[in-house]
């Protein structure tokens, strides 16, 4: 738990609202433009991936400093699709929605 605190601590504000999104989801998988509608503020004129994938670069600092793999899976969208889908596991969920409530 102590390093799911540290991860969550040293996320960028744009990186910690899509991780909010999915922890508020955990298990679900999400496509890039609900992440971009419900966590970012909604669309505008930049692709929805690129847009979810700039933001979950904000947590480059938490990733190294956690020694930790990424707390979340993604997908990339099958053939002829486009934008990759993203998820966390409810187990993971809950160490992070628990490391929150600790925090405060």
């Amino acid at each position: 738990m102590e390093r799911a605190a540290m991860f969550l601590a040293e996320l960028a504000p744009q990186a910690r609202r899509v991780f909010q999104h999915l922890l508020r989801n955990p298990g679900r998988r999400i496509h890039c433009t609900e992440l971009v509608d419900k966590a970012l503020g909604g669309p505008n004129e930049s692709d929805p991936a690129r847009r979810v994938a700039g933001a979950l670069s904000g947590m480059s600092k938490g990733h190294s400093n956690s020694e930790r793999r990424l707390p979340f899976y993604w997908w990339e969208a099958p053939e002829g699709n486009a934008g990759a889908t993203y998820a966390v596991r409810p187990s993971v969920a809950a160490v992070f929605l628990a490391a929150q409530l600790d925090a405060t």
